[in-house]
C-alpha cells in the first residue's frame, strides 16, 4: 500500500528496455563494473534511456558516467537548492 500511494501515484517508474540490457552488461564487463555498482550503472542507464536530466543520488562518484549523457549528477540538497533558484 505504501508503494502504490507514495510512490507509483507520484512517479513514474521506469526500466531499461530490454533491447538495451545486453549492451549494458557488455559495457559493464568492458569498464570493470561488478559488484554492487552495477545498480548504479542500470539506474544510470535507465536515466539515460528516459531522457531524465538529472540523477539525484548521496552516491554522486558512481554516477559520474552519467556526465557523459549531458545529464547533471546532484545531491539531494543540491537538486532541492537548485529547484528554489529556478522557480
Amino acid at each position: 500500500m505504501l508503494l502504490e500511494q507514495e510512490v507509483f501515484a507520484r512517479m513514474t517508474v521506469h526500466d531499461l528496455p530490454a533491447t538495451e540490457r545486453v549492451a549494458l552488461l557488455s559495457a559493464a564487463s568492458r569498464d570493470a563494473i561488478a559488484g554492487g555498482r552495477i545498480y548504479d550503472a542500470h539506474i544510470a542507464e535507465i536515466a539515460r534511456a528516459v531522457g531524465a536530466a538529472v540523477v539525484v543520488t548521496d552516491n554522486r562518484r558512481h554516477f559520474l558516467s552519467a556526465l557523459r549523457y549531458d545529464m547533471r549528477v546532484e545531491t539531494p540538497a543540491e537538486f532541492l537548492s537548485n529547484l528554489k533558484t529556478r522557480r
